[in-house]
């Protein structure tokens, strides 16, 4: 080496590289001892998740439910048990088919399997009392135990995401430190090639190159990905806002779709009321987690592109689900109320809770059924009228049980109302039908009059809650509307007192104050219109009786 070559690394060179001999720790820095890509594995790759239900599982879940009714000897359970694995199964499928991380779909296979152990447990539980009631106290605690220690493992896999969050973090500044060696090293290597005129570099300068030009191709990688990530998340938001603006202009979808290019997918009734559910489980999930660091609520148009950014990530496909999940609101609410609901839901047209009163609403509607086919028939034993309450459920309803279950759920005004409509739904869903002659005119109907259909009755009813529910809160929605400056569902505290005077100006200060602290303990300044829904239901109340004495005919 010549007398006038510079050395390549002293004082000026970044610490741990002391001369090339250094160099080759860069890229094991970042491989590890399995090689290229291998950091932070370990042995994860032996690994292989379940992603699939099979029949094992499902064997599985039978054998442990046959056990349980060993205990309980109770057949009639049968039925309600099948059901209820097939609906399970089912949703299961839909998630799997949804998810494309083979960890996560073992997660959702795990949560089934946790799920049914628990119904069989129940069931042991239950049975137990009748032998002995200490013993089914100490099952039920165990069962409560044990759930909450198989419960924790979502709380295991958070943990998990975010250490591995930390560690991608710290990998990202290493390199951004690898940056500024490689720059200070190639500054010195084009300073010996001034010094050497040229020459063809000796073994270890070679090695050098070598390794500084892997790892400024492996930076440069790393390097646009990053960049790649941080625009697309930093524009995601401001496009998903107008994507949703685009749908729900002055609460009525606009004739332009999102921004992006569309793949025109098209939601049956089935496949869009499966995703309200989960993304209703997932708001639940998320509330609680708000409610845990202190953090606002969101309404449930902001959770739906929170779920679909969960799920999907990529700012084409969200906004894709998005125009088809209000597509399909748009196309099923006349026919679904569970739609018509989520639709209102979405734009602040009725609270987030009422869709918990609809849900009360079927399963007594379902209760009262079974306890008049009950009383009807007292002879008949619990599978048998088990049998009766699916049949109907799943067909036809006679017009006296129709008719019991109005009167006995609704004042003697809303009875009449309600069956008035139902008579029209009949009148509409079976038309006056053409006799081909006249031996056939006294033939009767295949049924019997005035019967319809269990859905058909059950979304009479469903209809008239929500009819009533939006009677109840129309004045408060224009009111919210009219002090809702960005039209997003959402007030700053300002705003929210200004609703609070409207709705009753006799509120003192410290009243006022006192809701405030309530309803915004944590001085977010983001208060969503169910929130203010929930917190002044006894507000709304008097307004309305107040409205309902100026004007009685109403």
């Amino acid at each position: 080496m010549s007398g006038n070559t510079p050395p390549l690394a002293h004082s000026g060179s970044p610490p741990g590289y002391g001369g090339a001999s250094h160099l080759p720790s860069l890229r094991s820095r970042y491989t590890g001892p399995g090689g290229r890509g291998s950091i932070g594995r370990g042995n994860a790759d032996d690994y292989n998740p379940k992603i699939n239900w099979d029949p094992n599982d499902m064997e599985e879940i039978q054998r442990l439910y046959r056990a349980a009714n060993s205990v309980s000897g109770r057949i009639a359970n049968k039925v309600e048990f099948e059901d209820y694995v097939k609906n399970i199964i089912a949703h299961l499928h839909t998630l799997l088919a949804g998810e494309d991380d083979p960890y996560k779909k073992e997660a959702e296979i795990l949560k089934v399997k946790k799920i049914m152990f628990e119904y069989c447990f129940e069931e042991i539980s239950r049975s137990s009392y009748r032998f002995d009631s200490n013993l089914s106290t100490v099952l039920t605690t165990l069962q409560e135990t044990y759930g909450s220690l198989l419960g924790n493992y979502d709380n295991l896999i958070k943990s998990m995401q975010s250490h591995k969050d930390k560690k991608l973090e710290v990998m990202r500044t290493d390199m951004q430190h690898a940056i500024q060696e490689i720059e200070q090293l190639m500054q010195q290597m084009d300073a010996k090639d001034s010094y050497g005129g040229g020459r063809a570099p000796d073994g270890d300068t070679a090695q050098m190159l070598n390794e500084i030009g892997w790892l400024r191709s492996e930076n440069e990688k790393l390097q646009a990905r990053l960049r790649q990530y941080e625009v697309g998340r930093q524009k995601l938001a401001s496009q998903i806002g107008d994507g949703m603006d685009s749908h729900w202009a002055d609460g009525r979808p606009s004739k332009g779709g999102p921004k992006g290019p569309s793949v025109g997918r098209s939601l049956t009734a089935k496949q869009l009321k499966e995703i309200i559910e989960d993304i209703y489980t997932s708001k639940s999930k998320f509330d609680i987690k708000c409610l845990e660091t202190h953090l606002p609520r969101e309404t449930m148009e902001q959770h739906l592109y929170t779920y679909l950014n969960q799920k999907y990530g990529l700012k084409n496909l969200i906004l894709d689900w998005a125009e088809a999940i209000i597509n399909g609101v748009r196309k099923h609410s006349a026919d679904d109320n569970d739609v018509a609901v989520f639709g209102k839901i979405l734009r602040n047209e009725i609270d987030e809770e009422f869709r918990f009163v609809q849900r009360q609403l079927k399963e007594t509607v379902h209760e009262l059924l079974r306890v008049y086919l009950k009383g009807k028939h007292p002879m008949k034993g619990d599978e048998e009228i088990i049998n009766l309450v699916h049949k109907r459920t799943a067909g036809y309803m006679q017009e006296e049980e129709w008719v019991d279950i109005v009167k006995y759920m609704y004042n003697a005004e809303d009875s009449v109302s309600i069956i008035m409509r139902v008579r029209e739904v009949i009148k509409e869903k079976n038309p006056p039908r053409r006799r081909a002659g006249r031996r056939n005119r006294a033939d009767p109907l295949p049924r019997e009059q005035n019967s319809l259909l269990y859905g058909d009755f059950l979304k009479v009813l469903l209809d008239f809650q929500l009819q009533g529910h939006e009677r109840f809160l129309g004045k408060f929605v224009k009111l919210f509307r009219q002090f809702d400056a960005d039209k997003n569902g959402i007030l700053n505290e300002a705003e929210f007192v200004q609703l609070l005077r409207a709705i009753d100006p006799a509120k003192t200060e410290e009243e006022v104050n006192a809701l405030l602290d309530l309803i915004d303990p944590h001085d977010n300044q983001l208060i969503n219109f169910s929130e203010c829904v929930t917190f002044l239901s006894s507000e709304l109340v008097k307004m309305m009786s107040e409205m309902k004495h100026q004007h009685p005919s109403d």
